[in-house]
């Protein structure tokens, strides 16, 4: 006869799910889901913990929520703080102007920055220098007087801000006119809508469009790809999804600038544990971006940082 502990264990794999043993679970909190960059960084997130024998317990709001219902992630915090996380994750979203955080477990950052949350570091792309890479991406092709459209995510959100910032500093050095500069949000249904009445109302040809992140990108090409072959501007695009290779291959993608949100999640995490372990991590870990061409999208180290955003 089976002793009571057995029994639970072999329930437990018969249901599927083997409990572990492990003397700590990390909490990760990320803006959302459904996003192929959280998708991927999940990934690295989880590929870490497996590595270094750590639970995990995930907890992420509907994508854009955070933005829409304040503090939503405070909330899931606090859940994680009472089923004894050991130390917090968190991919940051804006707080109400009035919050005061205290969050008494360590608390390492990713992707983003946050002066809110008193993060032992941050893990993330240096977003300002990224925007740069974007707009020069473009120098060699545009002339002094080039008609630009931004399209921007929300103001208040910091990795996406630099990256417009980035760009702009760029566009105004080389002479650039950028015609449209507009916020299109983070749905990507809605930013398709927005961006193709942003594009549709400018009277004359556009020469380049930024679109700095995943939903903004996605948008965009599905507009520009649906214009007459002559009218297209030069897309530079963040972020990546499967679709945008065929973009890339049919030349309405002129570079896309891709982050490494599978490294960024394990660089991480396996911050994180080190500091449990006594080892303080530096207070910034940036993880950097490439630009990816058609001429270089077969090279073998570009493949291999698109192999990790596969589904």
């Amino acid at each position: 006869m089976l002793g009571p502990l057995k029994l639970f264990i072999l329930l437990w794999s018969l249901a599927g799910i083997v409990p572990t043993a492990y003397a700590i679970t990390i909490g990760a909190v990320l803006p959302g889901s459904s996003l192929v960059f959280y998708q991927t960084m999940l990934k690295g997130i989880q590929q870490s913990a497996h590595d270094r024998h750590v639970d995990l317990l995930i907890r992420s709001p509907s994508d854009g929520e955070s933005l829409n219902t304040s503090n939503i992630q405070l909330r899931i915090i606090d859940y994680m703080v009472t089923q004894g996380v050991s130390g917090l994750l968190l991919a940051p979203e804006p707080l109400a102007s009035d919050t005061r955080v205290s969050i008494p477990v360590p608390v390492v950052l990713v992707d983003r920055y946050n002066a809110d949350y008193d993060g032992l570091s941050t893990v993330h792309t240096d977003n300002y220098g990224a925007g740069r890479k974007a707009a020069l991406s473009l120098v060699p092709v545009l002339k002094k007087g080039a008609k630009v459209a931004m399209l921007r995510l929300a103001p208040n959100v910091s990795s996406t801000s630099a990256r417009e910032s980035g760009f702009l500093s760029v566009a105004r050095r080389e002479g650039w006119d950028v015609v449209i500069d507009t916020y299109v949000g983070y749905r990507p249904r809605d930013a398709e809508a927005l961006i193709a009445e942003a594009i549709n109302a400018y009277p004359a040809r556009l020469d380049a469009v930024f679109a700095p992140a995943e939903p903004i990108a996605y948008g965009a090409l599905r507009v520009i790809e649906n214009a007459a072959v002559d009218q297209r501007p030069r897309l530079v695009l963040f972020d990546w999804r499967p679709e945008f290779m065929e973009g890339l291959k049919r030349g309405i993608v002129h570079a896309a600038i891709l982050q490494d949100p599978y490294r960024m999640g394990y660089l991480a995490l396996a911050s994180l544990v080190e500091a449990l372990q006594g080892h303080p991590p530096p207070r910034n870990i940036f993880v950097d971006v490439v630009t990816v061409t058609p001429k270089n999208m077969n090279d073998q180290a570009i493949r291999s940082l698109l192999a990790k955003y596969a589904k």
